[in-house]
């Protein structure tokens, strides 16, 4: 069943996730790397709100276990396509373009 909810909770993880790529030494997409302590808040704060959002669907079981799924899938999503991307908006968009049609097939629903 598609949701707006759905769709901006895997957004919020890959932002996340994406954040904290940018704020890693070893991403190669900008020169410099943004400072670590923005990189980690915005993490925790779209995985918290993430969660609140799932939360609102599910109960904790599964808003517990999508969220990690979720996380552990854009964080190699991120890396691998920020290792061959070296445009910051194409790796943007690619990340935006399969958690939305993640959201509107019902992936949520797979964990």
């Amino acid at each position: 069943m598609f949701s707006i909810s759905n769709i901006l909770a895997l957004q919020a993880i890959f932002w996340g996730c994406t954040a904290l790529y940018f704020s890693s030494d070893h991403q190669r997409t900008f020169t410099q790397s943004m400072p670590k302590a923005l990189g980690n808040t915005l993490f925790v704060a779209t995985i918290v709100l993430a969660a609140f959002l799932l939360g609102m669907q599910y109960n904790a079981w599964a808003m517990i276990f999508s969220t990690i799924t979720m996380i552990i899938f854009n964080l190699a999503l991120v890396t691998f396509t920020g290792a061959h991307e070296n445009r910051p908006l194409r790796l943007l968009a690619y990340g935006t373009g399969v958690n939305v049609v993640l959201a509107l097939i019902g992936g949520v629903y797979v964990a």
